[in-house]
C-alpha cells in the first residue's frame, strides 16, 4: 500500500511538471534573437536579412536583430556566430560562399562549415545575368561563343575576385560553352561593374538583385540569365540554356544557420517560423520584387542543398584550376 501510494505521488508530481516543461519550450524566444550578417548594411545579404528579421516576428513571436559584421568575405561573422552560445539566440545568414566555396578554396578559415554549425533553413535563391559592356558587338550568346571559339582569350570577363561566386559562374560558363575568356579579377562587385559600364572589360556575371536596375536602364547590356526559366523581372532576356548552352544554370542562395549543439526543438521552432514567413505574402513580395526567389524548406533540405553544391563546386574548381592567390 505504501509503495502504491508512493507511486501515485511520483506520477502526480511527474504530471504536474509537464505543463512547466511544455510552457518553457513554448516560451522560446523570450527576447529577439540576433541574426549575424557578414557584410555591411545596404547590400543584398543585408536586405534579405532585414526583410526576414521583420516578417518573422509574427510566427516566431519576436523579430530578429540584424547585426552586421563585415570583413574577410563573411569569415569574421561566421566565426562570431560559431563561437556563440548555442541557445537559439544567435543565428547566422550564410551563403554558398561561406558554406561551400570558401571551405573548398581556403585552408585558413576561422570556422569549420560542417562541425561548427547546424542547418536551420534556406531563405532565398537568385540567379545571375551575363552582361556585356555598352557597344559590345556580339548581341547574342551564340554570337559571343562563335567569336570566342575563333579567338580564345580575346574577350575579357571580370569577376568580384578570384574564387568568388561570379568567378565560378564564369568558369562554369566557359566549360559548358567550350570557350576560353581572359579572366580579370576585381576586389569586389562594385569596381567590376564600374569597369564593365565604362567599357574596360567585355563581360561580367552578377546577381539579378544587384544589376537589375543597371540592365533596365541600359547602363550595361544584358545578354542572358542563368536560371532554368526566364527571369520574371527581365523577361526579354533568354536563359543561357535557350541561347545554346544546354544544361547550364548558375545561382546563389542565402540560408540561416545556428551554432553547433543548438537544441533541435529550438531549430525546429525557428525553421517553422521561417517557413511561415517565407510563404506569406509580405516577405514573398519583398523578395520576388528584387529578383530573389523564396526558398522555404526544412533543415534537411538545406543540408541536401549544401551537399549537392559541394559536389558540383568541387568538380568545377578541380577541372578549371581555380585557386586563391
Amino acid at each position: 500500500m505504501i509503495d502504491l501510494q508512493r507511486r501515485r505521488l511520483v506520477a502526480i508530481a511527474a504530471l504536474a511538471a509537464v505543463p512547466t516543461l511544455v510552457s518553457g519550450q513554448a516560451a522560446f524566444p523570450h527576447h529577439p534573437p540576433r541574426l549575424i550578417v557578414g557584410f555591411a548594411p545596404g547590400g543584398g545579404s543585408d536586405f534579405i536579412a532585414r526583410a526576414l528579421a521583420t516578417e518573422i516576428a509574427g510566427p516566431l513571436g519576436q523579430p530578429l536583430i540584424v547585426e552586421n559584421r563585415p570583413g574577410a568575405g563573411g569569415a569574421i561573422a561566421a566565426r562570431a556566430a560559431a563561437s556563440s552560445v548555442p541557445d537559439g539566440y544567435t543565428l547566422f545568414l550564410g551563403s554558398a560562399a561561406t558554406f561551400v566555396i570558401n571551405p573548398l578554396l581556403k585552408s585558413d578559415l576561422p570556422y569549420d562549415a560542417e562541425k561548427d554549425f547546424v542547418r536551420v533553413g534556406a531563405v532565398a535563391r537568385f540567379e545571375y545575368v551575363l552582361m556585356a559592356r555598352p557597344g559590345f558587338p556580339y548581341k547574342t550568346v551564340a554570337a559571343l561563343i562563335a567569336h570566342a571559339k575563333q579567338r580564345p582569350e580575346a574577350l575579357t570577363i571580370g569577376s568580384a575576385g578570384n574564387g568568388s561566386n561570379t568567378h565560378l559562374a564564369a568558369a562554369a560558363f566557359q566549360q559548358a560553352a567550350g570557350i576560353r575568356l581572359r579572366h580579370i579579377p576585381y576586389k569586389g562587385t562594385t569596381p567590376a561593374l564600374n569597369d564593365l559600364a565604362g567599357g574596360n572589360i567585355d563581360l561580367l556575371f552578377d546577381s539579378v538583385p544587384t544589376v537589375l536596375n543597371l540592365v533596365k536602364a541600359g547602363k550595361v547590356t544584358g545578354l542572358a540569365t542563368t536560371g532554368n526559366v526566364r527571369e520574371a523581372l527581365l523577361p526579354d532576356l533568354p536563359t543561357i540554356m535557350e541561347a545554346g548552352v544546354p544544361g547550364f544554370t548558375a545561382s546563389n542562395w542565402f540560408a540561416v544557420f545556428a551554432p553547433a549543439r543548438t537544441p533541435t526543438d529550438v531549430v525546429t521552432r525557428i525553421n517553422a517560423a521561417m517557413r511561415k514567413a517565407l510563404t506569406g505574402e509580405a516577405l514573398s513580395a519583398q523578395l520576388t520584387s528584387t529578383g530573389n526567389v523564396p526558398l522555404p524548406g526544412s533543415p534537411r533540405d538545406l543540408q541536401e542543398l549544401v551537399k549537392s553544391e559541394r559536389a558540383s563546386y568541387t568538380g568545377l574548381i578541380k577541372s578549371s584550376g581555380i585557386r586563391i592567390d
